[in-house]
């Protein structure tokens, strides 16, 4: 249990100026060791951690020390408490431990280092309770002292690494090392963000350090300290794997926007409201980066059930290729969609994979022969070639139809958009699964893949291969139609923005 456990901020503060009075050198020493906040605020001299939030904080991190994924708002003393506090008080606490402190690159790492480095080079209070651990002049003293190479304290061991280093995920990994405590900050950044290969490169490197700690199995240990950027950055994978324990604090008392702020001033809250974006919010206030999903889909829109095709439906085949098949690339989507009397879209058959270019033709080909389909939709832009080799595969098979190509100025989140409608209104209606075999002969669920990857999480999902083709019985150019509409249509005056099986206008 805490040394401190129980005790209110005020109570713990008496007890500090007590022991400041009394000059009670070994109690000093233990509150150093033991009590998170009086290292933070008092021994390392931050007035500005001397609140409530941080005092709880320092109590839930000390009685709860490793094997967690702290993930606090901005702003919220994470760092301050976890990176920089509990690091200095390991290293009070015992002398031989070794710390891998791990960002998302050195430069980030590094920074975190240095604070802790300056610190002990300076804090005189710090030097004079533990001359057995820090050095008077580590710049002189120390065999090793430098943001660069790691800093080592006094110690009996020599173990190859050093007390603290710091190293970056992405841009050179340490090799043969095997640190005590692997302490991760700041893993995911705006940068490893931007794009779906910098989210998998960033997983597969936190994934890669793991090996550089001690086994847990044989006392190693792990923190991870981070604020969240994208709905599918490396800390969702943590989190979904339970690779750590979630400890999150968001910026509000309910998660959302309009929640009374738990640390920051209503004024500061209200700034921050007003000059940084609705994502900024959500993804590095709230913790939540579907929260800004205010223009994207909700759960509740998305409709299964088990149904049969009819033949009085029309029916569409949509391809979205990918450009090459290899690993990180973008998948290629197929659609046959269904329109029906009533005006709703049936979702008969999809398939999402990573497929060459015979793959593609071979496939679509497949998909025209089972569906038979109204029209057929292929996204083309600039010098990609599919279509001229559909054609040509056609010509060899003696089986031709016509290709509308699908392109245009529309951005692609805008095309999506269109998707809202009709999904809000409940015309989208999928199957309870739609089972296919892809490429590598896996069996995989488009339903589920659609509403994981890409619906739940739009519009920061790391796909919206899916969504996007979709969106494509929107298009003009494509030209869908529902079976019986244009009769319906000339008898009130105009088309119907949606129907019942019984062609009332709603």
């Amino acid at each position: 249990m805490s040394l401190m456990a129980g005790r209110t901020r005020a109570q713990s503060k008496e007890l500090y100026r007590a022991v400041g009075l009394d000059k009670d050198r070994e109690a000093m020493r233990r509150l150093c060791r033991e009590d998170l906040f009086y290292l933070l605020a008092f021994a390392c001299n931050r007035p500005d951690a001397d609140n409530d939030w941080v005092y709880a904080r320092c109590r839930e991190v000390e009685a709860d020390r490793d094997g967690n994924i702290d993930l606090w708002s901005r702003e919220h003393y994470k760092s301050s408490v976890i990176t920089f506090a509990l690091s200095i008080q390991e290293i009070l606490r015992d002398p031989e431990t070794t710390i891998g402190l791990f960002s998302h690159t050195k430069t980030i790492a590094r920074a975190f280092l240095k604070q802790i480095k300056r610190e002990l080079e300076s804090n005189e209070f710090l030097k004079a309770l533990f001359p057995e651990i820090l050095f008077d002049k580590p710049e002189k003293e120390s065999p090793q002292w430098s943001v660069d190479a790691g800093i080592v304290v006094k110690r009996s061991g020599n173990p190859k690494e050093a007390t603290i280093e710091a190293w970056g995920l992405v841009d050179g990994q340490p090799t043969s090392k095997h640190f005590k405590i692997l302490l991760y900050d700041d893993v995911v950044t705006e940068k490893s963000v931007t794009s779906d290969e910098m989210l998998a490169k960033t997983l597969e490197s936190f994934e890669l350090s793991l090996s550089l700690g001690v086994d847990p199995a044989k006392g190693g240990r792990r923190r991870i300290v981070g604020t969240r950027y994208h709905a599918n950055d490396a800390y969702h994978f943590i989190l979904k794997r339970g690779t750590a324990k979630p400890r999150i604090y968001p910026a509000t008392n309910n998660g959302q926007p309009d929640g009374a702020p738990v640390f920051l001033s209503p004024k500061s809250w209200e700034l921050v409201l007003r000059d940084r974006s609705p994502y900024v919010v959500s993804c590095q206030y709230l913790m939540d980066p579907v929260a800004i999903n205010t223009m994207g889909f909700r759960e509740e829109w998305f409709v299964q059930r088990t149904f049969k095709a009819d033949s009085t439906w029309n029916r569409y085949l949509i391809c979205d290729p990918a450009n090459a098949k290899k690993k990180k690339s973008d998948y290629s989507v197929f659609w046959v969609v269904g329109t029906a009397p009533d005006g709703n879209y049936y979702i008969l058959e999809a398939i999402r994979d990573r497929l060459n270019l015979n793959e593609r033709a071979s496939t679509l080909i497949r998909l025209h022969r089972k569906w038979n389909p109204t029209k057929t939709g292929y996204e083309q832009y600039g010098m990609q070639a599919d279509i001229q080799h559909i054609k040509y595969v056609q010509d060899q098979q003696n089986y031709r139809f016509h290709i509308v190509e699908l392109g245009g100025q529309v951005a692609k989140f805008d095309r999506i958009q269109t998707l809202v409608p009709p999904f809000k209104n409940g015309r989208v209606i999928f199957p309870p699964q739609l089972i296919f075999v892809d490429a590598e002969g896996k069996a995989r669920d488009f339903v589920s893949e659609f509403l994981e990857d890409e619906f739940k999480v739009f519009p920061v999902a790391s796909h919206d291969d899916m969504l996007d083709s979709l969106a494509r019985t929107q298009d003009p150019a494509l030209g869908v139609k529902f079976p019986m509409f244009e009769a319906f249509a000339s008898a009130v005056g105009g088309p119907p923005s949606r129907c019942n099986s019984e062609y009332e206008v709603l």
